[in-house]
């Protein structure tokens, strides 16, 4: 009857509502590890049961590494069939490749446009990766914390599960949609 059919939509959207949003994403930069698998991938599984999650492979982001576009396409796939094979499920959370967003890349733009270099180069983050890889600093390494920033306010994420490492970028990110709210005058981020 159309009264069960109203009940039962208005039923998943209170569920839907009521659930927090998380966001996170791996770098495809080859076989995922078991690092990978304890370090999120396993509670990615668990948080897909209660949570609206989205989980994205970070093409973007292994640009930092000048990945050739061979290995990054293969990359991609292997990655998305290890997340599959680790029990993510399509009909749970949404998997997705970050640069099939086009919204990712102009919030990042516009994100880039109210971050200050100043701030970006005293990042733990880039100091260690131009120290590792000092041939290749490039400004997708500076800018990383921007990138990181627009995924996870596009999707609005309640919860973003990180690695030690970037703890740091969720209080950038925390920075940076204030700051664009106070230049705009306007909550587009709250």
């Amino acid at each position: 009857s159309l009264r069960f059919e109203l009940f039962t939509i208005l039923f998943f959207i209170l569920i839907f509502a009521a659930m927090e949003t998380v966001v996170s994403g791996i770098r495809p930069t080859g076989n995922l590890h078991l690092g990978n698998y304890f370090g999120a991938l396993k509670n990615f599984v668990k948080m897909q049961e209660e949570n609206n999650c989205y989980f994205f492979i970070a093409d973007y982001h292994s640009l930092t590494t000048h990945p050739t576009p061979e290995n990054l396409h293969g990359n991609v796939k292997q990655v998305l069939a290890e997340y599959l094979a680790s029990g993510l499920d399509p009909e749970k959370a949404t998997l997705y490749i970050q640069s099939d967003v086009p919204e990712t890349a102009e919030l990042y733009l516009l994100l880039n446009m109210n971050a200050y270099v100043g701030e970006l180069e005293r990042c733990t983050s880039f100091k260690e990766k131009i120290r590792k890889q000092p041939d290749n600093v490039n400004a997708g390494l500076l800018t990383y914390p921007t990138l990181m920033a627009a995924d996870i306010i596009l999707h609005r994420a309640n919860k973003v599960p990180v690695g030690k490492d970037q703890e740091q970028h969720l209080e950038m990110t925390r920075k940076f949609a204030r700051r664009f709210n106070r230049l705009y005058k306007n909550d587009y981020f709250p």
